[in-house]
């Protein structure tokens, strides 16, 4: 069991840079368009949210069983840190948003949030592996 969480956890966050980078990239065409937040721009940063909240999961099981990152000698905590940035990253974006009032200014603060979403899991990523 030990082994399929840490598989999961190699691989997922391929599908986290890849649905954050998608989020970022359209979100900003979008906006620099001039176009609002539309209904498959928000499903699309749902699956990132699940991506991340998974990848936070899967992260908290292997905690649980006495791994942790091999990212440096004492310096492993940054991973955690990290991983909290993507995992809050798109949810915290929603509080500064006007919930529908300003769209185009949503649409911006969700994109950078997806912009951050994705630094934030390359780090993550290059903090992680031994």
């Amino acid at each position: 069991m030990i082994g399929l969480i840490l598989t999961l956890h190699t691989y997922n966050p391929y599908l986290i840079f890849l649905s954050g980078a998608v989020v970022t990239i359209w979100g900003f065409v979008q906006y620099f368009r001039k176009q609002s937040l539309t209904k498959p721009l928000k499903i699309s940063m749902y699956i990132a949210i699940a991506l991340a909240a998974l990848q936070g999961v899967l992260g908290l099981a292997m905690v649980a069983t006495g791994l942790k990152p091999g990212g440096g000698s004492n310096l492993y905590y940054l991973h955690y840190v990290y991983g909290a940035i993507v995992i809050f990253a798109l949810p915290v974006a929603t509080t500064y948003a006007s919930n529908g009032k300003n769209p185009r200014r949503d649409l911006l603060i969700y994109s950078i949030a997806g912009l951050i979403l994705v630094a934030a899991a390359v780090r993550a990523f290059v903090t992680g592996p031994s």
